[in-house]
């Protein structure tokens, strides 16, 4: 499924690759006009949380918003309430020769 999760090609290679999902009818508490940048907050937070794991760890790792959401809710199977934000990849840093 990497191969779906963005069109820069070393997504294809890299070990890691997370696809952040917003799930709505878990938000039932949050009013409908504040979900979706509810859901871009909560994301944002964990991809740093990523970062900083990944950096601590000798890893690297990028957000893309440059996806086919179309495509990978649908390798997914989500639902219409649950949509796809981002993906972030992790993996080693190439190094340059």
């Amino acid at each position: 499924m990497r191969r779906i999760t963005g069109y820069q090609d070393f997504a294809d290679e890299a070990p890691l690759d997370l696809v952040y999902v917003a799930d709505y009818t878990r938000m039932h508490l949050v009013p409908t006009g504040q979900r979706e940048s509810y859901a871009a907050v909560a994301a944002g937070a964990i991809a740093k949380n990523v970062y900083l794991f990944a950096v601590s760890n000798g890893l690297a790792t990028v957000i893309r918003a440059w996806i086919n959401c179309a495509a990978i809710a649908d390798a997914l199977g989500l639902a219409h309430n649950q949509q796809v934000l981002l993906s972030q990849t992790v993996g080693y840093a190439r190094t340059m020769t």
